[in-house]
């Protein structure tokens, strides 16, 4: 079969990240070995590379393990603010830095970590019941969120406690 022009420039890419971290950069080989203590992980997504520019696509149930159902992203956050501070109660969410970066703190209820994104290439997979914290934003930086579900009011956890207790009962059920 003759070599796809569109997939190849991808493919030498992978091979390229794929590569013990003696050719990449710092910053690329610390996130892609990402992967967390709370169920969050970084995923690595296609770049299609081009002299013109570069081309990330996003598919779902391929790149992300759920249907895309909603496509939303903040801007324009201000310095020293923070976005987020809830958990969804069934919704999953890959989070992207479009553009600059920030941190995303996660806390299953049991567990923190935080995790920098800064490269539109890799996003950060947020299981539910994960609360979520976004902050250190860079000027012009853009968090790009792919959802499962489409907005529900009643799938949030805005309250920590409400969430904490939450998280431990279903940890309780599930080691039983």
């Amino acid at each position: 079969m003759a070599p796809n022009p569109a997939v190849e420039p991808y493919l030498l890419d992978v091979e390229r990240r794929a590569a013990p971290p003696g050719g990449r950069r710092l910053a690329d080989a610390r996130v892609n070995t990402r992967v967390g203590r709370t169920g969050c992980r970084i995923v690595d997504l296609p770049r299609v590379a081009d002299p013109r520019g570069n081309l990330t696509f996003i598919e779902g149930e391929r790149h992300v393990p759920f249907p895309i159902a909603r496509v939303y992203y903040l801007y324009d956050v201000p310095g020293g603010a923070s976005r987020g501070g809830h958990a969804h109660r069934g919704l999953q969410q890959l989070i992207i830095a479009a553009a600059g970066s920030f941190d995303v703190v996660v806390d299953d209820g049991a567990r923190q970590e935080r995790f920098f994104l800064n490269r539109s290439y890799h996003g950060l997979l947020v299981p539910r019941l994960v609360w979520r914290e976004l902050d250190n934003f860079s000027s012009g930086g853009v968090c790009l969120v792919l959802a499962s579900e489409h907005y529900a009011e009643d799938d949030y956890y805005r309250d920590y406690a409400t969430f904490k207790a939450a998280a431990d009962a279903e940890r309780l059920a599930g080691a039983a």
